[in-house]
């Protein structure tokens, strides 16, 4: 049957476009994908710090947002991390965004831990 139905469109002379989804720019993200989120399908790193667009959506940060980009020390940033907003300190409540810095000073947000455990020492926090 296969075989009859592909002399049909050859004698025919029709033509089935068929469009192929491409990672065109080896990022690891498809580009209609690319297209989607808004990054660039010719750059690799479509907003410039380092990191490849589709490592970036991996780990949960914004590939378009130069100062949103996976931690140095690779912990590991989860995807509801935009969902919260502080409460207040009580048990109970989500505690604010705190920031500290991490020993590569690198700016470490709270918030990007949520569903994790955190025990924090020390202070410096803002």
């Amino acid at each position: 049957m296969r075989l009859l139905a592909a002399a049909f469109f050859l004698a025919t002379g029709c033509v089935a476009e068929v469009k192929i989804d491409v990672d065109g720019d080896g990022d690891g993200l498809l580009d209609s994908v690319e297209a989607e989120i808004g990054t660039d399908p010719g750059k690799t790193d479509s907003d410039g710090d380092e990191y490849a667009d589709g490592e970036e959506v991996d780990g949960n940060t914004d590939p378009t947002n130069p100062d949103d980009k996976p931690y140095a020390l690779g912990w590991q940033i989860d995807d509801c991390r935009n969902d919260l907003e502080g409460t207040g300190t009580e048990p109970g409540n989500v505690a604010d965004n705190y920031t500290w810095g991490d020993q590569l000073g690198e700016t470490v947000k709270l918030h990007d831990f949520c569903n994790q455990v955190v025990m924090v020492v020390g202070a410096g926090f803002t």
